[in-house]
C-alpha cells in the first residue's frame, strides 16, 4: 500500500549491482529507521527541475515496454520482454506497459466509477463507508484521514487526495481463487466476517460490477508479470506461481482535485510554490504496483542522482501515455531481490491550471501467509534481509509508521 514514507534503501555494494546492508541482518524496525534517514536526505537534495542546458534526451524517463509479444506463447518472446523489464528494474524501478490485455472498456469503466464515487455520493453516504469503521482500512478515505509523508514539501501542506480502498476477495478473481485467502495478520476474512465494504447497488448502480471487471483483468496481468519477473531474474518461469494463488491485491480509487491557473504567465518558481501535494513522497510496500491514470498529469518520480543532474536526485513527471499501465517495483520485491530491483520514491503533485485527476493503483503481493525464503544466490547474491512472510512484512511496516 502507498501509505508510508519509508523504504529500505540499502547502500550500493560492489560493481555486481547488488546491494549490501550491515554484516548482520537488520530487523524491520532497523530497516525502517535507516530508510527514513535515506528518504529525508533524498528529499533535501532533490531538484525540482533539471540543471540548465541538459538536452532532453539525456534526462531520465520511464521506458515503455510492449508486452504483447510475451502473450504469443513463445518462450523466447517472453524472455525478450523480461530482459527489458530487468533493465528498467535495475535502473529506475519504473516502466510502462502497452498491449497488456486489460481492455479499453474496463479501464474507462473503472475510471468512470471513480468519478461517480467521489462526485455522485453524498458526504453522508461516503462517511458511512469511512475507513475508520474498518480494521483493514477498507472503504472511503477523506483527504485528511491519512498522509504518507510529513517531510515532503517541508511538511507545510496537507494532501489533497481522496480514496476508496478494497482488497482481494475470491469473487473478484477470475480463477475463483483456491479458498485459502488470508489477510495481513494471517486470519481468514471468512473467520472474522471482516472484509471489503461497498456502496449498495441501489446507491451506486453497476459500481461493483465495473470494479470487478477491471480488478479481474489487472489481477491476471499481475500474475503474468510475475512470470516475466521470474524470467528476468533467470528463474524458472513458474517460480512464483504457487505464491499467487490467493495473493494480496489491495486497490484504490484516488481523486485529486484540479488546481486553478495562476494569473498572467507565472514563472516556474511561482508554479512550484502554488502546486498542491496530492500524495506525499513515498514508496509502495508490496511486490509491485500497476497504476491506471486518467489523462491529466501529476505523478512525479524521484530519479536517482546522475552526472547529468550534478549527482543530485531529480523529480521528473511520469509520461502520460493513454492506454498504458505504469508499473513500479515496491519494497518487498526490492528486499526479496536483495536490492537488485529498485523501489523508487514517487509522489503526486497537482500544478496550477491542471484539471482533476483520477487513478487506480493496484498493489500486488504474493499470498500473505506464504513463507518467503531468499532467492537463489546465483540470481541476486547472498540475501542480507530478514526472511519472513509477506503479510508480516507489510503489517510490521504499517505498525512502524503509523
Amino acid at each position: 500500500m502507498a501509505t508510508s514514507t519509508l523504504s529500505p534503501q540499502p547502500v550500493p555494494g560492489p560493481a555486481n549491482n547488488h546491494f549490501q546492508t550491515s554484516p548482520s541482518t537488520p530487523s524491520i524496525l532497523e530497516e525502517v529507521a535507516a530508510s527514513q534517514i535515506h528518504l529525508r536526505k533524498r528529499l533535501d537534495g532533490a531538484l525540482t527541475r533539471p540543471p540548465p542546458g541538459i538536452p532532453a534526451e539525456q534526462l531520465p524517463t520511464v521506458p515503455l515496454i510492449d508486452i504483447g509479444p510475451s502473450l504469443d506463447g513463445n518462450l523466447e518472446s517472453r524472455k525478450a520482454v523480461a530482459y527489458q523489464i530487468r533493465d528498467a528494474c535495475v535502473t529506475t524501478g519504473f516502466f510502462q506497459i502497452s498491449n497488456h490485455g486489460v481492455t479499453a472498456e474496463s479501464m474507462a469503466g473503472v475510471l468512470e466509477q471513480a468519478r461517480r464515487f467521489f462526485h455522485e455520493l453524498s458526504d453522508e453516504q461516503k462517511q458511512a463507508l469511512h475507513i475508520k469503521h474498518s480494521p483493514l482500512m477498507r472503504g472511503y478515505e477523506p483527504h485528511d484521514a491519512t498522509y504518507v509523508n510529513t517531510d515532503d514539501k517541508g511538511g507545510a501542506q496537507k494532501e489533497t487526495k481522496e480514496g476508496f480502498n478494497w482488497g482481494y476477495e475470491p469473487g473478484l478473481d477470475p480463477t475463483g481463487g483456491d479458498g485459502k485467502y488470508v489477510e495481513l495478520d494471517g486470519v481468514s476474512p471468512a473467520a472474522t466476517g471482516v472484509g471489503n465494504v461497498w456502496p449498495s447497488e441501489q446507491t451506486l448502480p453497476g459500481f461493483y460490477a465495473k470494479i470487478a471487471v477491471y480488478y479481474g483483468q489487472v489481477l491476471q496481468v499481475a500474475r503474468h508479470l510475475f512470470r516475466l519477473f521470474a524470467l528476468s531474474l533467470d528463474l524458472e518461469e513458474d517460480y512464483f506461481d504457487a505464491a499467487t494463488t490467493h495473493p494480496g491485491g489491495i486497490a484504490r480509487l484516488l481523486y485529486y482535485p484540479g488546481q486553478p491557473p495562476l494569473g498572467q504567465e507565472p514563472t516556474a518558481e511561482e508554479a512550484d510554490a502554488a502546486s498542491k501535494l496530492g500524495l506525499g513522497a513515498h514508496t509502495d510496500y508490496e511486490c509491485f504496483t500497476l497504476l491506471l491514470s486518467s489523462a491529466n498529469p501529476g505523478l512525479e518520480i524521484l530519479f536517482p542522482p546522475s552526472p547529468s543532474t550534478n549527482h543530485q536526485p531529480l523529480w521528473r513527471p511520469c509520461p502520460v501515455r493513454p492506454g498504458t499501465l505504469t508499473i513500479n517495483v515496491a519494497d518487498f520485491l526490492m528486499r526479496w531481490t536483495n536490492g537488485l530491483y529498485r523501489s523508487t520514491i514517487h509522489r503526486v503533485v497537482s500544478k496550477p491550471g491542471t484539471g482533476e485527476r483520477y487513478s487506480v493503483p493496484f498493489f500486488f503481493s504474493i499470498n500473505y501467509d506464504d513463507e518467503v525464503v531468499p532467492l537463489p544466490e546465483r540470481c541476486v547474491g547472498k540475501s542480507t534481509f530478514l526472511p519472513l512472510k509477506a503479510g508480516e512484512y507489510v503489517l510490521e511496516r504499517l505498525r512502524a509508521t503509523q
